[in-house]
Order: C-alpha cells, then sequence, then structure tokens
C-alpha cells in the first residue's frame, strides 16, 4: 500500500527524452559503506561501486524534481525503505518531503556498476506523454507475498494443533516460560527429536525466516547482513524467505548440537530436552511478539527504518532474558555449584547469542 501511494503522491515522470533544467548534481554528494562507516565515493571508486547514498534537505529545493536515470537497472531506497526500482524515474521533492521527512536519506542499488548512473536535482519536466510500460511495476508484490506466506504458515500451525494440541498448547504457553517452576506434562517434549518436534522446528524457523525477510525488505541496507538479501520482486521474496528460513534451521540444529556437547562435558545429559524446549519456547514467543509489534506499526503506516533496528534489539533482549531464565531453571536441577552452571550456559547460551549480535551489529 505504501509504494501505491508513492506512486500516486510522487508522480514519477517518465519520458524516454530527457529535459529540464540541472539545479544540482548529487553525485558529488555519493558515499559508500565501507569498513563500518560511510566515506565519499572517489572518481576511481565511481565505476566499481554498486550502491551509493546521499542526502537531500527537501525544504531546500521546493518545487524541484529528483532525477534518477541509468542504462541500467537500479533500485531506489529513501529513508531505508524500497520505493522503486527502473531505469529512468522522477521524483517530486515536495511530496517526498511530505511522505518521508524534510530529510532525505537516499540509497541507489545497481545489480552491476553504477558508472552511468545520474543523480540530479531539476526544474520540473513538461509531460509530453506518460509511458505506462516504464513505470514501476509490481508494487504490491510484498504485500501479496506478506499475505500467501501468512495463509501458509496460518495452515501449517493449524495442522500442528490437529495433530498434537497438547504439544502446540505446550510450545505457545508463554507464561510456563516466566515461570521458575515448571513441570514438564507433556512426555514429546522429552524426545526433541521426535517426528512431531521436527515439525514444530520447521515451523519455528519458517516464522523467523519470514519476519527476518521483513525487516531486511523495509531496513533495506541498514543491517550489513541485509545486503546479501536484496528483494525486488515476489519471486526473490520467496527465494529470500526459503534461504533465512533455511539458515535459522540450520542455527536450530546447531544450537541442539552444541547444548548436547556441553551437556556431556559439564554432566548435563538430563537437562537437554528441558532447555531445548525451553528455548524455542523464547524463539516463539519473541517471533509472535514481533509479529504483533510489526503489524500494529504497519497499519499505522510507519516507515522508520529506526523502528527494525529497535525491533532487532527487542529480539535478541528478549533472547538474552532466555537466558537469565534458563539459569533460573536449571539452578535447582544442578547438583553441582552456581559457578559450574553458569559456565556451562556460557558456553550453550551466552556465546552463541554473542555471535547473532554480532551478525547483525
Amino acid at each position: 500500500m505504501s509504494r501505491i501511494l508513492v506512486l500516486l503522491f510522487l508522480m514519477p515522470i517518465c519520458s524516454s527524452v530527457l529535459g529540464g533544467h540541472v539545479i544540482k548534481d548529487c553525485k558529488s554528494l555519493w558515499l559508500t559503506y565501507e569498513g563500518g562507516h560511510y566515506q565519499p565515493v572517489s572518481g576511481n571508486q565511481a565505476e566499481s561501486v554498486r550502491t551509493v547514498y546521499f542526502s537531500i534537505a527537501a525544504e531546500s529545493y521546493r518545487g524541484q524534481q529528483l532525477l534518477i536515470d541509468s542504462n541500467r537497472p537500479w533500485s531506489l531506497f529513501i529513508n531505508g525503505r524500497v520505493v522503486a526500482s527502473g531505469k529512468t524515474l522522477v521524483l517530486n521533492l515536495d511530496s517526498l518531503s511530505d511522505l518521508y521527512s524534510p530529510n532525505l536519506f537516499i540509497a541507489v542499488h545497481g545489480n552491476t556498476s553504477l558508472e552511468n548512473l545520474k543523480t540530479q536535482i531539476v526544474t520540473p519536466y513538461e509531460i509530453p506523454e506518460l509511458m505506462p510500460d516504464r513505470l514501476v511495476r509490481g508494487a504490491t508484490f510484498f504485500r501479496d507475498f506478506s499475505i500467501l506466506v501468512s495463509g501458509i504458515l496460518l495452515v501449517f500451525i493449524l495442522m500442528l494443533f490437529r495433530s498434537n494440541p497438547q504439544l502446540t498448547l505446550d510450545y505457545f504457553s508463554f507464561t510456563k516460560i516466566f515461570s521458575v517452576q515448571e513441570r514438564n506434562e507433556n512426555l514429546l517434549v522429552s524426545r526433541i527429536t521426535s517426528s512431531v518436534n521436527l515439525l514444530f522446528y520447521l515451523f519455528c524457523a519458517l516464522l523467523t525466516g519470514f519476519l527476518l525477510t521483513n525487516v531486511f525488505y523495509f531496513s533495506g541496507t541498514y543491517f550489513s547482513v541485509g545486503k546479501l538479501f536484496h528483494i525486488d520482486s515476489m519471486a526473490r521474496a520467496f527465494e529470500v524467505w526459503v534461504k533465512l528460513s533455511l539458515w535459522v534451521l540450520v542455527l536450530l540444529a546447531a544450537k541442539l548440537v552444541v547444548v548436547s556437547i556441553f551437556s556431556a562435558l559439564f554432566s548435563f545429559r538430563e537437562s537437554v530436552s528441558f532447555q531445548f524446549f525451553n528455548f524455542l519456547r523464547f524463539v516463539l514467543f519473541t517471533a509472535v511478539l514481533t509479529t504483533v509489534l510489526s503489524l500494529i506499526y504497519f497499519i499505522f503506516r510507519g516507515q522508520e527504518t529506526v523502528f527494525y533496528r529497535n525491533m532487532i534489539l527487542l529480539a535478541l533482549t528478549m533472547l538474552g532474558i532466555g537466558s537469565v531464565m534458563a539459569l533460573i531453571k536449571l539452578l535447582p536441577r544442578a547438583p553441582f555449584s552456581l559457578f559450574h552452571l553458569f559456565s556451562y550456559l556460557c558456553a550453550s547460551e551466552i556465546i552463541p547469542l554473542v555471535i547473532i549480535i554480532k551478525i547483525f551489529f
């Protein structure tokens, strides 16, 4: 819906003949992101760089337009949000200021080098004729993708509930994850490699992969890892979702292996099933919480990249709380000292969490 509004209010003017007076060439403002910070693009870099960034104070150019033109396809991000893709586009800066903010942070990403890219502030164009074949297509592809994936996940969880209602309720019993005194009444909890549990791991991976797909799509290149998952079509969105889900599934399997190995080393073999089950419930709780927050933010048409950064921070914080709860719950079960238990949790919980934090930041 947001990209439809962009098309309606920004009035992109596409013409095969470029005209108008150039007010400012933004090439002098180009930045590239290297080594954890932004730095100016030098002359020799312009031939090889694939993503350029620059800022515009829209209030300083009232009544003017932003021209983006190249002989190769590119994708446009404004304040971390995907706006359009194509080869030639003209956007009204007053409308951009109203839709986003007076201070625009713009990124242009190309699948190949951007050596022939033009980014200029120009006087208004005369519109000889709108050419629909060159306007941005697929304005609602990500909305359609989200609806389809939400339907798939809903059917998946309903099937899991019908196959084993009690285990489903145990996984989604979020009050128990913060309860110090807990009893595992379902025998399937202790069989972490049972077929039903494996289906829950798959659901958890698909849901988490879907949330990460949304984060990387709406935050653009804010997260360095997000640069590996550029989304510009529905097919690409499904591809990214599947890849992220597989990565999450691999990480869950690695987590289980790590817990199994260190539980044997620290003589905590009887706690493997309980600890991993508790971890899965925290992941599901975090996924549901962030989904609700994202839905509310989407309803109110939020567009700030900082929201998605804070959402990732919230998710990582919740996983950190999960590690603390694991310490509290394992303490009555552990026949060893607190230092022994803390060392075990450092190896099986805290260090993997630090690695995940490093991936995002």
